[in-house]
């Protein structure tokens, strides 16, 4: 089972453009960003995420599964109201 934190980091990514934008507006470390996007790629077997000097950016499955997030998190808003 995925974990909803680590798709919102990888939604962060995604949105801010770099670790270390994403993890100031989640209030999380450089490092425990990069340290969990990690874990989440080991999970789903896939890379999620391409690194290089200027930032990040989403690979294939990563745009994928942000979309797949984008919509579990929206459901478990809607079950929470």
């Amino acid at each position: 089972m995925l974990d909803l934190s680590r798709l919102r980091m990888l939604m962060a990514l995604r949105d801010e453009g770099s670790i270390s934008a994403a993890a100031r507006s989640l209030r999380y470390t450089a490092a425990a960003v990069s340290q969990q996007i990690s874990k989440l790629e080991r999970e789903t077997g896939m890379e999620l995420v391409s690194r290089h000097s200027r930032g990040v950016t989403l690979t294939p499955p990563g745009d994928v599964l942000v979309e797949a997030g984008r919509d579990v998190l929206l459901r478990l808003a809607q079950a929470e109201t």
